[in-house]
């Protein structure tokens, strides 16, 4: 007969998530359809429109123990995010299954559930209900959610009144404190300040302490390397390496290297689609390319690297003056630089067609995929001409310094006697 400890021992090797060839199937409109929100005459009611299949994921496999930490990595339209929903049973898989043991916590689409005309206290026990918690496990962690939140001033508050900042604060305190045997982690340690993202990190750590499985998708590399037992790559779909935390970014880099997520034509569909560009087009941006000092067009750099966005345009305006501007975002949608030509000597009457470009002699990004905006408006900034949001994409590769972030700030040490 095993002992107590025996039997503890046995459990913590059972696997509390299994992932057992899982592929996942979408249909999507064939790239010529032009049947979209302005199509609806009776044709387009009568004649469907054709699909084609997308596989956004192909035959995955693995499993989480209790109490290890898996990372999943890879390209834009890897799957990484599918594969976290299937897991929490947002998507059901098109083939093969996905058995979970334990209440699960999908940090995923955090406070999706929230409705704004309540405060954040109603949203607390709401979410909670939603999420078939006892009102009286939510009462008894309710000054604890608050507290960890950092919101008591604002917690009778409609949250449609939050920033988006304070909104995500509360969503990601509020699953948290539900005790969560399984944690699906998809890049929520952007939420908040620096001090709300060390909390967070070490919340997070304690569930493993605890026996918890966590699941962690995210493009930081250092931060796969700090805390992960195990990583899986994924590329185009599929499992292109599961093993070792070190061994798993060298692999990653190697698919980097070879072009892997640039311009990737492979996207991975967005549950709703959104509109990336708008505008009167009276002034039209033709084009967006990246260059070096030299005039040569590329998307990777080094940090420090001579950058260059060439924005091709088109103009039908007579005696107005344009504003172009730009915008530099992490993967994750977070703003990072966003300037504009208002003060720049510009004539009043700018060619019908020309090249605006954009310079920054050494870039101070590091490692990392980022979003690129360009847009050109109005003089009053009001009124958009074309504006493209994050249709672009260019990457910082790594270099042999030992830093962390986003952006690499001129910084000194020093160290002097009493």
């Amino acid at each position: 007969m095993k002992t107590e400890k025996e039997s503890i021992a046995v459990n913590k090797q059972q696997p509390a998530v299994e992932v057992d060839s899982v592929s996942i199937r979408f249909m999507l409109p064939h790239d010529g359809d032009s049947s979209g929100p302005g199509k609806k005459g009776l044709l387009a009611r009568i004649k469907p429109s054709p699909k084609r299949e997308f596989w956004a994921l192909q035959d995955v496999s693995f499993e989480v123990k209790k109490g290890e930490i898996i990372g999943i990595i890879g390209s834009n339209g890897a799957g990484k995010s599918t594969l976290l929903k299937i897991i929490a049973g947002i998507f059901p898989p098109t083939r093969g299954r996905v058995k979970t043991q334990g209440t699960v916590a999908p940090l995923l689409e955090l406070g999706a559930a929230f409705n704004p005309e309540l405060t954040g206290l109603e949203n607390i026990y709401l979410t909670g209900s939603i999420y078939r918690i006892p009102r009286k496990v939510i009462r008894e962690q309710i000054n604890n959610i608050v507290d960890f939140s950092g919101l008591e001033k604002f917690i009778r508050v409609p949250i449609k009144n939050y920033s988006s900042g304070m909104f995500m604060r509360l969503a990601f305190s509020l699953v948290i404190f539900f005790k969560p045997e399984i944690v699906l982690i998809d890049e929520v340690f952007a939420v908040g300040d620096e001090v709300f993202q060390q909390k967070s990190f070490e919340r997070i750590l304690s569930f493993r302490k605890k026996g918890a499985a966590i699941v962690l998708v995210t493009h930081d590399a250092n931060l796969i390397t700090q805390i992960c037992d195990r990583v899986l790559v994924l590329s185009d779909g599929k499992a292109s390496y599961l093993g070792g935390a070190e061994e798993a970014v060298r692999h990653y880099r190697h698919l980097i290297q070879g072009g892997e997520g640039l311009d990737a034509k492979r996207q991975e569909p967005p549950p709703e689609p959104e509109s990336k560009r708008w505008g009167s087009k009276e002034v039209e941006i033709v084009s967006v390319d990246f260059a070096d000092e030299r005039g040569q067009e590329k998307k990777e750099f080094l940090p420090g690297d001579y950058f260059e966005a060439c924005i091709r345009y088109r103009s039908a305006l007579k005696n107005k003056k344009p504003i172009f501007g730009v915008a530099v975002s992490t993967i994750y949608k977070l703003l990072i630089y966003g300037p504009n030509t208002l003060e720049a000597e510009f004539p009043e009457d700018i060619p019908s067609s020309g090249v605006i470009r954009f310079i920054i002699p050494e870039i101070p990004l590091m490692e990392g995929d980022y979003l690129f905006s360009a847009a050109v408006y109005d003089e009053t900034l009001s009124k958009a001409f074309d504006h493209h949001e994050k249709m672009y994409h260019f990457r910082i590769l790594a270099d042999k310094r030992k830093e962390f972030g986003s952006v690499r700030i001129r910084s000194l040490w020093k160290m002097e006697h009493e």
